[in-house]
């Protein structure tokens, strides 16, 4: 489906620049010591992530709703902002 291809290289775009952000705030952390703080960033970028990856797919939707495959779309965004979401936290923990 070509939505889902416009929404991965927007989403690919929002993820890294997001990622980006949070390892450098990260890096200037003391793991041992600051271990909250350290989950309490990630948290917030990853609700920051989770809220803009959400907005992509409802305007990709809204631009769609006339599709037969809605109901397939709105499944395949979600299943792809889950994804992103794990990568996310995959990539954050081995920082």
């Amino acid at each position: 489906m070509q939505e889902i291809v416009d929404f991965n290289n927007k989403a690919k775009k929002i993820f890294y620049s997001l990622y980006e952000n949070f390892a450098g705030s990260a890096k200037q952390l003391d793991r041992r010591k600051d271990d909250n703080v350290f989950q309490h960033q990630q948290n917030k970028y990853l609700r920051t992530l989770k809220t803009q990856l959400e907005n992509l797919a409802k305007d990709i939707l809204s631009k769609n709703s006339s599709s037969k495959n809605i109901n397939l779309l709105n499944k395949k965004l979600g299943d792809e902002i889950s994804n992103y979401l794990n990568e996310f936290m995959q990539k954050s923990r081995a920082l």
